[in-house]
């Protein structure tokens, strides 16, 4: 199991009453292929530098898990096909020796 921050922007125009909801489903997908949430951070609504389409503006969520190497890729895929999610990052932590 491997620590990650997957940042997700979200795709909520004139749905704020629905952040708490996208994040929810978000977070149980996660846990669906076995991962563990560590926790999560609302950031904040921002304008995009460049429109991308329609859309000038996502709001953006940080959340920190653990998860399987194997099942990152599986749980892109699934989150691709939600229309919330705009787009989606992960970084894997590197673990520090001490």
């Amino acid at each position: 199991m491997n620590n990650y921050d997957g940042l997700f922007i979200l795709n909520i125009q004139g749905k704020d009453e629905g952040l708490k909801e996208a994040i929810e489903s978000i977070e149980k997908e996660i846990e669906g292929f076995g991962g563990k949430i560590n926790g999560t951070q609302k950031m904040d609504r921002k304008r995009f530098e460049r429109m991308a389409g329609d859309l000038d503006s996502g709001f953006y969520v940080n959340v920190q898990f653990t998860l399987a190497p194997d099942k990152v890729e599986p749980l892109r895929s699934k989150l691709t096909l939600n229309e919330i999610v705009y787009r989606q990052f992960y970084l894997k932590q590197e673990t520090v020796a001490a």
